[in-house]
């Protein structure tokens, strides 16, 4: 009986500490809470003129602009969108420089997105919903200020705060709990924005991704302002302003760009009148520089092949015309579009003549085209 005792106390006290610890560990939490993402979404779409709340409403096809601006948020645990784990943030530590070539983060992710939209012809009706259901989603990420923060603590989540005697961490204090606390509503964000001329409005307006995203971090100091671990009255009234700036600019930016791709798009295809130059002509890999913002193809040798197995979106590099790092283009393909290829492509195209067919984009200085699958890429006979 003793020992049946023990072993139940020995049972119960751990189990009482794995909870302490589960508790205890910050989890990541997302960037904005739902309740954010709405007001962005709400404002943006009050500024869009009718006929883009008539594409935007047929591109999302039955999805509710509440639940498009939280979609990505919702796929968390989906395999299917893994590879957008890490678009929602990008950390740049105190006193480092921006890289704006580096990828897998939130600035990457919406410039390539924003790139497809406007140049590439080939996209389909669902292509574009996902397209700005990331569009929707990381524009309203970009503008809460710890989602450009450091990396040192993961964007706050991992700094313990308490917050009216109950314990947080700094990343939910912004992305919830002060807009929840203060109820903060659309008509408060309105307000707020009413305030600007219309001189800083067409400033505000003016597409620059990078300057939203350095915009946001210059709020950094405030967000850190806090005493002693505590997040007080007199912390969040300071936070409130900030919030309302954040979110208006966030609602605003997104009605610009949604009014500017949506534009161009009508019945799912581009209107003749704004869609970029397409060729039927075939070009070498050293002619694709030339014809980078185009839709074609390129015929040449692939000289050498890479799959970057361990990185995070798994890409596959196929180089044509000269071996790395003397290639002037490449074909890459995603880990995500593996499956959409019978043969191993860095094995079954190397030492082939092969054409592409896509958007040369440039990355890097050089061009590329992104595949996703074996309609777009062909074995020529040399």
């Amino acid at each position: 009986m003793r020992l049946k005792t023990t072993v139940f106390s020995m049972k119960k006290n751990v189990i009482i500490l794995v909870l302490f610890i589960f508790l205890s560990v910050p989890k990541f939490v997302l960037a904005w809470g739902r309740e954010g993402h709405h007001l962005v979404v709400e404002i943006a779409y009050a500024h869009l003129s009718d006929a883009a709340k008539q594409k935007l409403t047929y591109y999302l096809g039955g999805i509710s602009l509440e639940d498009a601006s939280t979609w990505m948020d919702d796929q968390r645990k989906n395999p299917d969108y893994k590879y957008l784990e890490h678009t929602h943030y990008i950390n740049i530590e105190k006193g480092q420089n921006f890289n704006p070539a580096e990828k897998d983060n939130i600035f990457s992710e919406l410039t390539a997105v924003m790139g497809e939209m406007q140049n590439d012809v080939t996209l389909t009706d669902d292509h574009i919903k996902l397209d700005l259901l990331i569009l929707i989603h990381l524009t309203g990420d970009l503008h809460q200020p710890l989602h450009d923060g450091y990396g040192v603590d993961k964007g706050g989540n991992t700094i313990n705060v308490m917050m009216h005697q109950q314990s947080s961490n700094l990343h939910s204090v912004w992305d919830t709990k002060i807009i929840e606390d203060k109820h903060i509503t659309l008509d408060q964000v309105n307000a707020f924005g009413a305030h600007y001329t219309a001189e800083q409005i067409a400033a505000i307006k003016k597409v620059n991704i990078e300057r939203w995203m350095m915009e946001s971090r210059a709020d950094l100091d405030e967000v850190y302002a806090y005493h002693d671990g505590q997040v007080d009255e007199n912390y969040e009234a300071r936070s409130v302003p900030i919030i309302e700036e954040q979110l208006y600019k966030a609602g605003i930016r997104l009605s610009v760009l949604l009014e500017k791709y949506l534009d161009a798009r009508k019945g799912g295809t581009l209107n003749p009148v704004t869609a970029p130059k397409q060729t039927n002509t075939s070009y070498t890999a050293a002619e694709a520089a030339s014809h980078i913002g185009e839709t074609t193809t390129i015929c040449d040798k692939v000289y050498g092949t890479k799959y970057l197995e361990s990185s995070g979106t798994q890409p596959t590099f196929l180089n044509l015309g000269a071996a790395y790092p003397n290639s002037p283009f490449t074909v890459v393909i995603f880990g995500k579009d593996r499956p959409n290829f019978k043969e191993q492509p860095e094995v079954y195209y190397n030492n082939k003549k092969v054409c592409v067919t896509g958007l040369v984009k440039e990355y890097n200085g050089k061009p590329e085209i992104v595949i996703t699958g074996e309609g777009e890429i062909k074995v020529v006979k040399e």
